[in-house]
């Protein structure tokens, strides 16, 4: 069988990188699995290609996309699959795909949905997707329910079906040693890190503040952020201001991030809204203790419990900065809650269960 996934892009995000898991699940079970991209092909082609996963971008001309028109139906019609996965929204797209693999559609919705665009452009996104696709999969509660009170007629077809990952290996000493070494950190430093796009919704902000907390008391703790965006600048600028420059380091898109989080001895991550966070999902994978804040969002869906990890619904820098400090001083507490926290997301992320309901999903539509 023949899977093809339409993708806005191909970027080193959390929204990629699942889609990319998931894809090389699927080849791992013997289906034949390609990606387009509604943009050039971004830093995550050379990984889709080392997985023997081809991938074809197209330009992403004029607004929408509209320019891009002719190029994008001549595309669709030389694609040959089976089954259409698109994950992520594209209007023109949705209205284009005439009878590319009608009747076994999937559309992913990897975003939250308030301030992001009007009320009334994503009741007619919906409106679109109901008549085009037979399943509408959200990763998170929180923002499939979003959809249902937008559009409550695509309640119908909506599921709730978790990002999957793959398992990871605890990081060794040596493994850690190694991914500091790589990354130009000091071997006896405690750290602490994040990763993400710069923007101002990510709340590096909150980040750098608690991080200004931390080191008042654990003055050999580096922070590592991993990622880069349009608010770089300002952050840098903030941790020059709060007198911790020297203790943040930039490293800037990370292509493959095992060494990000080998290197780790706690993950802080903070955001305003978020459809389902994939980096505390991935460090917790790792088996890395979490303290989190999120304002919006369905993390709590997975840290439900504070024996999986530290999550709050406001950004309370002073509280933050005491658990993480608590996490850091008691590390056999930590690491207890670590691990409860890596067999919370086996249970819920398995990538392998995860394409079983995908195959089960595929035989109601045949």
């Amino acid at each position: 069988m023949r899977i093809v996934n339409i993708i806005q892009g191909t970027n080193l995000g959390g929204m990629e990188h699942s889609a990319m898991d998931f894809m090389i699940g699927l080849k791992n079970k013997g289906y034949y699995c390609e990606f387009i991209s509604l943009n050039p092909v971004g830093a995550l082609g050379p990984i889709l290609i080392k997985n023997n996963i081809p991938v074809n971008g197209v330009p992403y001309l004029g607004k929408g996309g509209w320019r891009s028109y002719f190029i994008l139906r001549h595309t669709l019609h030389t694609v040959k699959a089976d089954v259409l996965i698109m994950t992520g929204h594209h209007l023109l797209t949705m209205l284009m795909l005439g009878n590319l693999c009608k009747g076994k559609r999937i559309l992913k919705i990897h975003f939250y949905h308030w301030g992001v665009k009007p009320q009334w452009q994503w009741r007619l996104i919906y409106w679109v997707a109901k008549n085009r696709f037979q399943s509408i999969e959200f990763p998170s509660d929180f923002i499939r329910k979003e959809a249902e009170k937008l559009y409550p007629p695509v309640k119908s077809l909506t599921r709730t079906v978790r990002n999957s990952l793959s398992k990871q290996a605890v990081p060794s000493g040596t493994d850690k040693m190694n991914a500091r070494r790589i990354l130009g950190i000091q071997q006896d430093a405690i750290v602490i890190g994040n990763a993400g796009w710069l923007i101002s919704g990510k709340r590096f902000d909150i980040f750098l503040q608690v991080a200004r907390l931390v080191i008042k008391s654990i003055p050999n703790a580096i922070f590592v952020i991993a990622g880069d965006g349009e608010e770089r600048i300002r952050l840098e600028s903030l941790a020059q201001q709060l007198g911790i420059s020297g203790q943040v380091k930039w490293l800037g898109w990370q292509e493959d991030m095992i060494h990000f989080y080998h290197c780790l001895d706690l993950l802080l991550f903070n955001s305003d809204w978020e459809a389902m966070g994939m980096t505390p999902l991935e460090a917790m994978s790792y088996g890395i203790p979490l303290v989190a804040s999120v304002l919006h969002g369905g993390l709590k869906e997975i840290v439900n419990n504070e024996e999986y990890g530290f999550l709050i619904s406001t950004h309370d820098v002073i509280l933050l900065a005491e658990k993480a400090i608590y996490f850091l001083q008691n590390p056999q507490v930590a690491n207890r809650i670590a691990m409860k926290g890596r067999d919370r997301v086996e249970q819920v992320s398995n990538i392998d269960k995860i394409v079983k309901d995908f195959e089960l999903f595929l035989n109601l539509l045949n």
